[in-house]
């Protein structure tokens, strides 16, 4: 076996060793929600595991430090807020400081080690854009995913609601019944909302932080609702139908439109499909006929301009397409 002599590839071989480390370590210390009610509003016993983490984390100084200075550089680029509103909204039981560090540290070992296994700047360039897009456009894809599951649970919520209210109860002890009884995601945010009220906030500061977690317009219109109702009067039950009555009229009006777009919506994909796949059934039939464009100067100019112009062509008719209800 041939040891290599080049110090370059021993510097990265150590980096990636080092890496790996602080990365396993950062990942297995992702413990339990940042939130501290998550205990409450599970209604289950403390999660040991949790606890054994937190305190491998108070008996790892250079891990613990790897986590503020992280934390610190992100609230100073704003980056902090937006990863704790988004691990929040997807209800991701994650801190956002160990989350950045360890995306950080991935995207440096990763590529050192595609790097160091393959010599190819390439895969290097590949590993370097998945793992640099990946995480956010996930974490992106579950907020999405959450926010269209509690808006089609909402409107069932809010008339299970009212008749709970004409039954004779509070709006609390509605809200906790619900809780119990409505599935996730809007059955979690309900109990996050109970904890929060046991532990001592007002029911309207609980409400109006839960929609702007969840971050959808219907909660907040009903939040702002029964804001109104508490300070105005008037019957609650009465209003919370006519919520939901409007919420599933814009929801029927939402899928006749989306029915009357797919026309256009599925030309645009086809757009940005057909022309690279026929490229590359003409490259396979071919590959000396396409050669010249992946090798020469001016093939890479004209798929550069290929690419832009079905971007720009794909922006414009899904533009088109979009029409807010």
């Amino acid at each position: 076996m041939t040891i290599p002599g080049d110090p370059v590839v021993w510097m990265l071989i150590a980096g990636v060793v080092a890496g790996i480390g602080v990365l396993v370590s950062t990942l297995l210390l992702m413990d339990g929600p940042a939130a501290n009610v998550s205990e409450y509003a599970s209604h289950a016993r403390p999660d040991r595991r949790a606890k054994r983490l937190d305190e491998a984390v108070a008996s790892s100084p250079v891990l613990r430090r790897a986590v503020e200075v992280t934390a610190n550089l992100a609230a100073r680029r704003g980056v902090l807020g937006v990863v704790e509103r988004s691990l929040r909204a997807a209800d991701v039981p994650v801190r956002p400081a160990e989350l950045i560090l360890g995306h950080v540290g991935a995207v440096i070992v990763i590529p050192a080690g595609v790097y160091v296994a393959t010599h190819s700047a390439m895969n290097v360039m590949l590993a370097l854009l998945a793992l640099g897009a990946g995480p956010p456009l996930a974490l992106r894809f579950i907020v999405a995913r959450r926010r269209k599951r509690f808006a089609v649970q909402l409107p069932d919520a809010l008339t299970t609601l009212a008749g709970s209210l004409r039954a004779g109860r509070s709006l609390g002890q509605s809200m906790e019944a619900l809780s119990r009884e409505l599935p996730d995601p809007i059955g979690r945010e309900l109990r996050k909302v109970v904890a929060e009220v046991r532990l001592g906030r007002t029911l309207p500061e609980a409400l109006a932080d839960a929609s702007e977690r969840i971050d959808s317009d219907d909660f907040r219109w009903a939040v702002l609702a029964m804001q109104i109702q508490s300070e105005v009067g008037g019957n609650l039950a009465e209003l919370l139908d006519q919520v939901a009555a409007t919420m599933r009229e814009r929801s029927r009006m939402k899928g006749e439109v989306k029915a009357l777009t797919a026309e256009g919506r599925a030309s645009a994909l086809l757009l940005v499909f057909m022309v690279p796949a026929l490229g590359l059934a003409m490259f396979a039939l071919n590959p000396t006929y396409m050669e010249p464009l992946f090798t020469t100067g001016t093939g890479h100019v004209l798929l550069g301009i290929s690419a832009v112009m079905i971007g720009g062509g794909y922006l414009w008719m899904s533009k088109m397409v979009k029409i807010d209800v």
